[in-house]
C-alpha cells in the first residue's frame, strides 16, 4: 500500500477535492461492477457487441461491416454506432487483454458510471460554480431513473447505458463549445470537435440533443454578449463541422440507409399531460418531487439573476420536456416532413432533459444555502434555533416519501451478475460443449435459442463458442428489419440451424434431444442443411468461400432460367457478379411469401461472387472522417504556436442586428417550408405505394363503396380508410388504417414490377388474412402473425407481369386492417 500513501501525499487535494467529493458516490456504485459483472437484460448483448467489435471488426481491420453472427447476417456497427464498443475496447487495451471479457466489461461499466458523474460536474461547474457542480453530480448519481429515462436503474439493471454515455460526451463537448465562443482558441476547437464527434459515434440520439442544444447555446451568447465576435463564431462553426466530419464515416451511411431499421419509436404522452406532470412535480419517474421543485426554483433564479448560460440551461430543460410529448406528431404532424421521427422514442427526451434540470437543482440548493447563511449571520439566537427546528421538521416530512421511493428500487439488487442470472451455470456448461462442437467441425451452422421473450443471454454465447446464433423472440438485435423471430422448419433450415437450445421441453417431429445441461436442453434439428444457398432451376453450386463480406460459389449446369437464392440478408451494400459480369440482386422471401429478406440472382456457369462494398455515402463519409482527423492533428500541433483559431473581428451593433435578422429570416423560411410539407399527406407513404394510384372506385369495405376525400384518405359509408401514423404493439408506423367491419378489397388495373411488397401490423389478437390475385390468378394468401411479433413483411412474386398492366386484386381481413401498405418493387 506504499503507492497509495505516496499518491495521497502528492495529490493536489486543495484544487481537486470538490471533484473527488463529486465522484465519491459514483465510485462506490461503479465499484460494485468491478467484482460482479452485470449481465441482466441488455448487458449481455453489449458484452457480445464489444467482443464482436474487438475480434470481428478490429480483428479484421474494420470499424464496421457485415457479420454472419445474428440470423441471416446484419450490418454490424452501421445502423447502430459503435461508441459503447469502443469504450469497452479501451479497457481491453488498458488491461493488456489480461482480464476476461466478463471482467473487462464490468470494469468498463463501473468507469462509465464515474464518467457520467464527472460530465455532470464539469458541465454544471461551467455555469453555476463548484458547489452547484458537486450537488449536480450527486443528484445525477443518485437518480434511480426508470424506463427510457436514464438513471442507475435503467443503466445498471436494464443495461441500456450507451445513450447516457453519448449524452455525457455531449455535455463535455458543449462546455468546450462554450470555450470556443468565449476564447476562440484552437485547442478548444479541437476538443469540442472530438467530444461532440464521439457523442455522435456513441448513440444517434446525440443528433437530436445537439440539434436543440447548440442553437439555444448560440442564442444565449447572442443575448449575453454586447457585440458579435466574427472570429469566435467562425471557430464555433468549425468545431461543429469537425464534430460531424469526425463521425461522418458512420453518420452519412446511417442517414442514407436508416430505412433498414425497424420503426421502434414511441409516441410520448399528450402535451397537456406532460404539462400537468410538470406542475405536479412528477415530470420524471422515481425522482423525488422536492428535487423537481428545486429545479424549477433554480430555473427562476438563473433567469432572474441573469446567470451566465441561464437562458441556454432553462430553455434546453424546457425544450426537451416538450419534446418528450406527442406534440411533434399529433399536433404538428412533422412525421410528414421528417419520416424518421417515427423511429424516435420520445420518452428518451426526458433522459436528455435531466442533463439540464439537475444542474438547475444544484444551483437552487447553493442559492438557498447562501441565503440561509446570510439570514443566520443577521438573526438572533432564538430565531436561529426556531429556524433549525423548522428545517428539521421540513426535512423529516420531505425525506419520508423519499425513503419510501428509494425502498422500491433497491441498490443492492441492481447488479445482477453471474450468480443472479437465470440458468447461468447451466449456460456455462452448455457453451463449453458448443465450443467443442465448433472446434471439431468446419461446417457452417447456427444454434437457435428458443427461450423466453426478452432474454438476451443467448447473444453472449458467441463470446465463448464463436458460433453464429439465431435468437427467437425480441432482442436488441431486432432493430434490423431483416432478422426474423419465429421457428418454422423452413426458416430454421434456411438459417442452417443445427441445434436448438431451450429451457422448456420442445415436442416437434424435426427435433431430437441431443443432451441436457441442467435445465437447458439441446435438440438436434433433423432438417439441418449446411449449404447457405438454394439453386432454383437446372444446375448445381459448390461453396468456395463464405467470409463476412465475400461469398464465392462455382456454378455448373445452369441454363438461362437458373437462379440462386443466397441465405444471407439483402442490404444495399451487397453486389453480385456471375462469370465476371454484374447481375441484379432481388430481395426474396425465405419461403412462400414470408420474410422477404434473402438475396436472389440469375446465374450462369462459372464463378458467382457476392461482395459487401462501399457505396457513395460510405466513401464520402470515410473521406470526411480522414480529412477531419488530419485537420484536428494540424490544429492541435499548430495551436502551441498560434493559440487563436481565427482573426477576431468585433462587429458593431448594426451588424449584430443584421446577422440576427438574417438568422430569424432563415429560420422563418425553414419553418415555413416544413409547415407546407406537413400539409402534404402524400408523404405518409412511399411513392411506390399502390394507394397513391387508387381512387374511390377501386376500393370497397365490406358491402360499402368508397369515395376519395383527400390524398390517401377514403370515406366508406360511415367509416374512413386512410394513411396515418399508427401506434403498434411496439413502435410507430406510417401506413393505411381501416376499421375491422368487413373485408377490404382493392381492385385496380396498374403496371406491376417484379414483386408486390407488403407490410402489416397486427396490433390486436385475432384472426386476419391477406390475399393477392393478379389477372385472376392467385399469387398467394397468408394469415396474420401474432401481435407480439409486431410489424411483419410479406412479398408476392409478380415477375411474370413485370412492366405490363394487369388487374391487381388485394383482399385484407381482420387484424390485417389495423396497419397495412403495399408497394410495387421494380
Amino acid at each position: 500500500m506504499a503507492w497509495l500513501a505516496r499518491f495521497v501525499a502528492v495529490f493536489p487535494w486543495k484544487h481537486h477535492a470538490p471533484l473527488v467529493l463529486a465522484l465519491a458516490p459514483a465510485a462506490w456504485l461503479g465499484g460494485l461492477s468491478f467484482s460482479e459483472t452485470p449481465l441482466s437484460y441488455d448487458h449481455s448483448t453489449h458484452l457480445f457487441k464489444a467482443w464482436h467489435f474487438w475480434t470481428e471488426m478490429l480483428g479484421r481491420g474494420r470499424l464496421r461491416g457485415w457479420s454472419h453472427f445474428w440470423g441471416f447476417g446484419f450490418p454490424a456497427d452501421e445502423l447502430v454506432p459503435a461508441g459503447a464498443e469502443l469504450w469497452v475496447a479501451l479497457f481491453r487495451v488498458l488491461s493488456f487483454g489480461q482480464l476476461s471479457w466478463l471482467r473487462t466489461y464490468g470494469v468498463s461499466f463501473g468507469c462509465f458510471l464515474l464518467f457520467v458523474a464527472f460530465a455532470a460536474y464539469w458541465f454544471s461547474r461551467r455555469y453555476f460554480g463548484t458547489a452547484a457542480a458537486v450537488a449536480s453530480a450527486w443528484i445525477a448519481t443518485a437518480d434511480p431513473g426508470a424506463t427510457l429515462e436514464g438513471g442507475w436503474n435503467w443503466c445498471t439493471y436494464w443495461g441500456v447505458w450507451p445513450v447516457t454515455l453519448s449524452a455525457s460526451f455531449a455535455l463535455i463537448g458543449l462546455v468546450q463549445l462554450e470555450d470556443v465562443l468565449c476564447f476562440n482558441r484552437r485547442r478548444d476547437v479541437v476538443w469540442a470537435g472530438i467530444s461532440l464527434g464521439i457523442a455522435l459515434l456513441t448513440h444517434q440520439l446525440a443528433l437530436l440533443l445537439l440539434a436543440v442544444a447548440v442553437p439555444l447555446l448560440l442564442l444565449d451568447h447572442l443575448f449575453r454578449s454586447p457585440c458579435l465576435r466574427l472570429g469566435n463564431s467562425l471557430a464555433a462553426i468549425a468545431a461543429l463541422g469537425l464534430a460531424f466530419a469526425v463521425s461522418a464515416y458512420f453518420l452519412l451511411p446511417f442517414l442514407a440507409r436508416s430505412g433498414d431499421t425497424l420503426d421502434l419509436g414511441h409516441l410520448g404522452d399528450p402535451l397537456g399531460q406532460v404539462g400537468r406532470r410538470l406542475l405536479q412535480l412528477r415530470t420524471f419517474q422515481n425522482v423525488w418531487a422536492p428535487l423537481q421543485a428545486l429545479s424549477l426554483l433554480g430555473a427562476g433564479l438563473a433567469l432572474r439573476g441573469r446567470t451566465r448560460g441561464g437562458i441556454f440551461m432553462v430553455a434546453s430543460a424546457a425544450a426537451f420536456v416538450i419534446l418528450s410529448s406527442d406534440t411533434l406528431i399529433v399536433d404538428l404532424h412533422l412525421e410528414r416532413a421528417l419520416g424518421s421521427l417515427i423511429k424516435v422514442e420520445a420518452n428518451r427526451m426526458l433522459l436528455v432533459a435531466k442533463l439540464f434540470w439537475f444542474p438547475l437543482a444544484g444551483h437552487a440548493l447553493v442559492q438557498l444555502a447562501r441565503m440561509a447563511l446570510r439570514v443566520h449571520a443577521r438573526s438572533a439566537r432564538w430565531l436561529r434555533a426556531l429556524c433549525y427546528l423548522g428545517l428539521a421538521v421540513l426535512g423529516v416530512a420531505a425525506l419520508a416519501p423519499a425513503r419510501a421511493a428509494l425502498s422500491r428500487v433497491r441498490l443492492d439488487a441492481l447488479i445482477r451478475g453471474e450468480d443472479e442470472t437465470r440458468y447461468w451455470h447451466d449456460f456455462k456448461a452448455l457453451v463449453a460443449w458448443t465450443h467443442e462442437q465448433r472446434s471439431s467441425t468446419g461446417e457452417l451452422y447456427r444454434i437457435a435459442y428458443h427461450s423466453w421473450r426478452g432474454n438476451h443471454l443467448p447473444t453472449l454465447a458467441a463470446v465463448y463458442d464463436q458460433t453464429p446464433i439465431y435468437n427467437l423472440y425480441s432482442t436488441p438485435s431486432q432493430i434490423f428489419d431483416k432478422l426474423p423471430m419465429t421457428d418454422e422448419p423452413e426458416l430454421l433450415a434456411a438459417l442452417s440451424v443445427k441445434y436448438v437450445v431451450s429451457p422448456n421441453e420442445l415436442t416437434r417431429g424435426d427435433l431430437q434431444l441431443e443432451r441436457r445441461f441442467g435445465q437447458l436442453s439441446v435438440y438436434r434439428f433433423t432438417a439441418y442443411d449446411p449449404l447457405p444457398f438454394t439453386v432454383l432451376g437446372a444446375g448445381h453450386a459448390e461453396l468456395l468461400e463464405f467470409e463476412p463480406e465475400r461469398v464465392r460459389l462455382r456454378i455448373q449446369g445452369a441454363d438461362g432460367n437458373t437462379r440462386l437464392k443466397l441465405h444471407v440478408a439483402s442490404y444495399a451494400r451487397w453486389q453480385a457478379t456471375s462469370a465476371g459480369k454484374p447481375v441484379p440482386i432481388s430481395t426474396v422471401p425465405v419461403y412462400g411469401v414470408q420474410y422477404p429478406v434473402l438475396m436472389e440472382v440469375p446465374v450462369s456457369d462459372g464463378e458467382l461472387v457476392f461482395e459487401y462494398v462501399y457505396r457513395a455515402a460510405d466513401w464520402l463519409g470515410l473521406g470526411l472522417t480522414l480529412g477531419a482527423l488530419a485537420v484536428l492533428a494540424f490544429l492541435f500541433w499548430s495551436g502551441r504556436k498560434s493559440p487563436g483559431f481565427a482573426h477576431d473581428v468585433i462587429l458593431p451593433a448594426r451588424w449584430r442586428r443584421l446577422f440576427a435578422g438574417g438568422g430569424v429570416t432563415a429560420l422563418a423560411a425553414l419553418i415555413g417550408m416544413v409547415v407546407l410539407r406537413t400539409q402534404e399527406r402524400g408523404s405518409l407513404l412511399p411513392p411506390a405505394s399502390i394507394f397513391h394510384r387508387i381512387t374511390g372506385k377501386h376500393l370497397r369495405l365490406g358491402e360499402l363503396g368508397c369515395d376519395k376525400v383527400a390524398e390517401l384518405s377514403f370515406r366508406c359509408g360511415p367509416h374512413r380508410v386512410l394513411a396515418d401514423m399508427i401506434s403498434g404493439v411496439w413502435g410507430m408506423h406510417l401506413c393505411m388504417h381501416g376499421p375491422d367491419v368487413g373485408e377490404l378489397r382493392v381492385n385496380l388495373e396498374t403496371e406491376l414490377g417484379s414483386f408486390l411488397h407488403g407490410r402489416y401490423e397486427p396490433a390486436k389478437e385475432g384472426p386476419g388474412s391477406i390475399e393477392v390475385r393478379v389477372a385472376g390468378e392467385a399469387l398467394g394468401s397468408v394469415s396474420t402473425r401474432p401481435s407480439e411479433l409486431s410489424q411483419q413483411a410479406v412479398q408476392f412474386d409478380t415477375r411474370a407481369y413485370t412492366g405490363r398492366e394487369a388487374e391487381l386484386e388485394l383482399r385484407l381481413r381482420g387484424a390485417a386492417l389495423h396497419c397495412f401498405d403495399f408497394r410495387v418493387v421494380p
